[in-house]
């Protein structure tokens, strides 16, 4: 993977200054930490969902018990 040093080097009162931009890797694909974190979070949202769903339908039965009577 090929990295490119996009930084602009400016002097400023003598002094050699940074604009804060960011040296980036270009091509080659995903980044396995990125890749990892992602999996991560779409697990966390998977889990979370089923949760929601099992609440959610606790209740419903809650509420039909209550119409029932």
């Amino acid at each position: 993977m090929v990295t490119h040093n996009l930084t602009q080097r400016q002097y400023r009162g003598g002094k050699l200054a940074s604009t804060g931009q960011k040296i980036i890797p270009l091509g080659g694909g995903v980044d396995t930490n990125t890749k990892n974190r992602l999996q991560n979070l779409e697990n966390t949202i998977t889990s979370q969902a089923e949760k929601l769903d099992q609440i959610a339908k606790l209740l419903n039965e809650l509420s039909e018990k209550k119409s029932a009577s």
